[in-house]
């Protein structure tokens, strides 16, 4: 089905408030309204309100959508009789008084929110629910008042909240203090993430106005059904204030979810599944045991050394298994999270959360993206990118998940654009954020490692590195334009510049050495999966043994303190810097002094440097 037909459909409906309620109370129909196929036997439709055709989602009430969600007897609603005892003064409040009571008649509600515990698959939860059919799920003062002591009455009982949202528009009737309820709910959300407990949002057709710019936006998962009208203003309101017709799907789901304002879409008959899957990778994750297996497995293999060369030919190589091919192969149950909440939903950094051996665990990884037919480039780390990758670090310490990060990456993105949008903000806040993070923290260099944008997820509390990756200070490849494996790097340079997992670990810069399949991971995938799930689940769950305060503590001191140099390492810098020097075609100066136990700054390497350039 068309998306842009889709919306064009629901333009339509949604221009007319008086069809599309006369759709919503409407029995049930022979023949589905955008593809007219017989849908009066089907079971997707009788079931769930699914055309199974076109896959065209009916709104539902908030009865029928408690029913589809909640295992059965267990809803409690509360607060079902609220009401405002403070006069209204109004010139219409007669006729408004009137409208509410036919309204009430006609749905059997007492207001366009209904709130109340109850279980998922056995997981205790708060549900609030907003009913389009009620004068359109708009926010009045009764709405906003119960959509706050639901979120409060989940903080006193340590319950997670699931809000799905279909309306939330202004009531206008009740003029200014329809709007105040914007910051009633959103007082009220605050609360529960102070509590660190889980908020998730579903958006139905429709979700705009203030219940969409407010309590709904403040979830850690935002997901929405196919198709659904989402944003701030009607598409109504956006047709009278521009005169014409909005762009097609500009206002649907999936063109949120690909500005990265959502996480994912989810079909109704998925979303049941789909959201206790959610509740149980974010409620009381269990701590992370050593298995005896994973220790002996990791004992009985040890990396062999490689040749740089060698190294560098298969950490670049273009069939080396990806981070969201190991996510998918070594977390059950993976939920990918998308999006900044900005902008956009960059894919050279990946992430979401999943079960590691039955222990959920959040992961982050730079993605390589094998195109070449757009402005971006493909193999770099951008702004937005960092800022998922900042939401994910956030999610996993205020839940208590232990964070994954997987590293390869030619480096930061050096285009204007990224300039622009605080690339250089986006590496330090990440880096900030790396070494806060209360909750066990393992990075693994899957292939390349360049630069800063490398480093910005991999202050971790154990750095891995695979057998045939590599870690470099500076960029392997041509000037951005060209292509993604076009090397400038000769075979001398590579091997003094100290590039590979061996030299590294000798450097004190990694903790271990993750063995590969012989060549490298993309000729035997499957055993590299394996390999790497055993190392990661072996100190993961070392350090999930020490307290979060410990482990921040101890993190401070690892970075602090690296650099300190020995003799070996002296002797290593001194062979790094001329190899650099040969790159960049200056003499080499005099041997460097280098004073002190830390590292210092290469004067004589600059000024050539800066003679070279002048």
């Amino acid at each position: 089905m068309p998306v842009r037909n889709l919306t064009n459909f629901l333009v339509h409906l949604f221009s007319d408030g008086d069809q599309l309620e006369e759709m919503y109370l409407s029995a049930v129909h022979d023949h589905c309204l955008y593809c007219h196929e017989s849908i009066s036997d089907s079971k997707a439709y009788l079931d769930f309100r699914v055309c199974p055709f076109c896959r065209f989602h009916y709104t539902l009430s908030a009865r029928e959508r408690i029913e589809l969600l909640a295992d059965r007897r267990t809803f409690r609603e509360q607060n079902r009789y609220v009401r405002s005892v403070a006069p209204l003064a109004f010139s219409n409040r007669t006729p408004y008084d009137e409208q509410l009571t036919e309204t009430q008649d006609r749905t059997g509600l007492t207001e366009a929110a209904v709130t109340g515990t109850c279980k998922i698959d056995g997981r205790n939860l708060m549900l609030v629910v907003l009913d389009y059919g009620f004068m359109g799920g708009s926010m009045s003062s009764v709405v906003g008042e119960k959509v706050a002591l639901a979120f409060e009455y989940a903080v006193r009982r340590d319950l997670p909240v699931i809000a799905l949202v279909t309306g939330g528009g202004a009531r206008t009737q009740e003029g200014v203090l329809s709007l105040m309820q914007m910051a009633k709910t959103v007082t009220a959300a605050n609360k529960l993430r102070e509590a660190s407990l889980p908020f998730i949002a579903v958006l139905a057709n429709p979700s705009t106005g203030q219940a969409y710019g407010s309590f709904a936006n403040l979830a850690d998962i935002i997901i929405a059904e196919p198709g659904s009208v989402v944003g701030l203003s009607p598409i109504r309101a956006m047709i009278e204030a521009t005169g014409r017709q909005v762009p097609p799907d500009v206002h649907t789901a999936e063109y949120h979810l690909r500005q990265g304002l959502l996480d994912n879409v989810v079909d109704r008959e998925q979303l049941r599944p789909r959201l206790s899957q959610l509740l149980n990778l974010l409620v009381e994750p269990e701590a992370i045991r050593l298995g005896r297996r994973a220790v002996s497995r990791l004992q009985a293999q040890a990396a062999e050394d490689t040749e740089t060369w060698e190294s560098v030919e298969s950490a670049t190589h273009d069939e080396r298994p990806d981070a969201l091919y190991y996510m998918r192969h070594i977390l059950d149950d993976f939920f990918e999270i998308c999006g900044d909440r900005v902008s956009s939903d960059d894919r050279t950094v990946v992430g979401g959360i999943g079960l590691l051996r039955g222990h959920p665990v959040a992961a982050i990884g730079q993605q390589r993206i094998h195109s070449h037919d757009t402005d971006r480039s493909r193999y770099h780390v951008h702004p937005d990118g960092l800022r998922k990758a900042q939401r994910i670090i956030g999610l996993a310490a205020r839940f208590s998940l232990p964070l994954v990060t997987l590293i390869d990456s030619q480096g930061a993105d050096p285009r204007l654009e990224s300039e622009e949008h605080g690339v250089g903000n986006a590496i330090a806040r990440s880096l900030s954020m790396m070494l806060e993070a209360e909750t066990p923290v393992v990075s693994v260099i899957i292939g390349e490692a360049g630069n800063e944008a490398a480093l910005a997820l991999s202050l971790s509390d154990r750095i891995l590195m695979q057998q045939y990756a590599i870690y470099s200070p500076i960029s392997l490849h041509h000037a951005v334009g060209g292509r993604p494996r076009e090397r400038f790097l000769t075979r001398e340079a590579a091997d003094v510049l100290m590039l590979t997992a061996r030299d590294c670990q000798e450097l004190g810069i990694i903790d271990q050495v993750i063995p590969e399949p012989a060549g490298g991971a993309h000729l035997d995938p499957r055993q590299a999966v394996e390999d790497l799930e055993y190392s990661i689940y072996k100190h993961l769950a070392e350090t999930s043994r020490v307290s979060a305060s410990k482990l921040v503590k101890q993190r401070y001191r690892k970075f602090r303190q690296m650099g300190e140099l020995n003799p070996f390492a002296q002797e290593a810098i001194q062979q790094e810097v001329a190899a650099l020097l040969r790159m960049h075609a200056v003499d080499a100066p005099a041997p460097i002094e280098l004073p002190g136990p830390t590292f210092g700054s290469f004067p004589a390497l600059e000024e050539g440097i800066e003679r070279q350039a002048s």
